[in-house]
């Protein structure tokens, strides 16, 4: 074993955007206690507008992306480039993942799932249980489908990348990108409605993320432009068909496009925009994004523990909130589960994860 390479330090924007990804999927899946507040989850604006909080997973592919091509483009040929990048990724994602779905599974008081399920979640390939359906549901457990994504791309694509020249790899990304968009139409004009779930139909995001990480940087305007057709075409589609969820044809269809512009052009803004640097390297927001990992792993479970919480106050909260409208009161729940699940993230990176995080320095990327 090689001793130790010190760690490329943190890009403090990069953060920033995980950050932000990380608090759309809160605000989304805050609106779990909507309905004891009174707000209308499906027809009130500001549900619509949180439930497309799903695009910060296409946000995190996109970032993921264009990381890993980054690490691999630039240690392409290096001793140990595979072993390297492999022990690497194992370290960060299978301590805190294997804890977290062995506690759903095995430890905890969770809704029943299908013993089918659990080969699935252990051998990652549990979203294309999702794309179809089955017995079992657990919300805690169903947020993994997109880790199972990126761990089938991980097992792919740093061959590509070893074996591709530059332009080879451009190619290959713009086929991918065309591929999954023209798969995802094909699929839902055939009357498949699960199309969000499965890899080849999202490697559109994870291959915007790579071609961004081997071309020249974009400049601002092109960030601008695409975060505002791609933010503005999925409000626009959520209210036109009536639904911002993502099982709908339309989201499908028109959705995820938007999402893939959403987030080419959040991590474009990052990289490029001057004056947006500052707000995607403050503090709080770069806090949330290092730690969001935990935050995507665990976040359900905060959510149901405070909704069962406040729901147990019963009229006593109804005394307390008095006055407040459904939509301040669901918001002021998201920053109480953004706080806690911030907090429970904190915690188990200090306690657990970081142990195994600092064994990377004995497989250094030399990125």
């Amino acid at each position: 074993m090689t001793s130790t390479a010190p760690e490329p330090e943190r890009i403090a924007a990069l953060d920033g955007v995980r950050g932000v990804a990380i608090l759309l999927v809160l605000a989304m899946h805050s609106l779990y206690i909507g309905p004891f507040f009174g707000l209308d989850v499906m027809a009130h604006p500001y549900a619509r507008i949180a439930w497309l909080g799903w695009s910060g997973v296409d946000v995190f592919f996109v970032l993921s992306g264009f990381l890993i091509t980054g690490i691999l483009v630039r240690t392409k040929g290096s001793p140990g480039y595979f072993r390297n990048f492999y022990v690497r990724r194992s370290l960060r994602i299978f301590p805190l993942y294997y804890l977290v779905v062995l506690l759903l599974m095995f430890a905890m008081q969770r809704p029943a799932i299908s013993s089918d399920d659990y080969l699935p979640h252990l051998l990652y390939y549990q979203n294309f249980r999702y794309a179809f359906p089955h017995v079992g549901h657990d919300a805690a457990l169903q947020v993994t489908w997109s880790l199972a994504i990126e761990e089938q791309f991980y097992l792919l694509w740093p061959a590509l990348v070893w074996i591709l020249s530059m332009r080879g790899l451009r190619v290959v990304c713009v086929l991918a990108i065309v591929g999954a968009v023209a798969l995802r139409i094909w699929l839902v004009t055939r009357g498949f409605e699960g199309t969000h779930f499965l890899t080849p139909c999202r490697l559109d995001t994870l291959a915007a993320g790579a071609l961004l990480a081997i071309s020249p940087k974009p400049t601002a305007w092109l960030g601008w432009a695409a975060t505002l057709l791609g933010g503005g075409g999925l409000v626009l589609t959520a209210f036109a068909c009536g639904t911002s969820l993502p099982e709908t044809s339309a989201m499908q269809q028109v959705g995820l496009l938007c999402t893939l512009l959403l987030g080419v052009g959040v991590l474009t803004l990052a990289r490029s925009a001057r004056t947006l640097q500052p707000l995607f390297c403050l503090a709080p927001l770069r806090s949330i994004g290092k730690y969001s990992y935990c935050m995507y792993l665990t976040h359900m479970l905060v959510v149901e523990w405070l909704a069962r919480r406040l729901q147990a106050l019963g009229p006593d909260l109804a005394e307390w909130t008095q006055g407040w409208s459904p939509v301040a009161l669901t918001a002021a729940f998201t920053v109480a589960v953004v706080a806690c699940t911030w907090l429970l993230a904190l915690v188990t990176y200090h306690a657990f994860e970081r142990w195994f995080l600092a064994l990377k320095r004995y497989f250094p990327s030399g990125a």
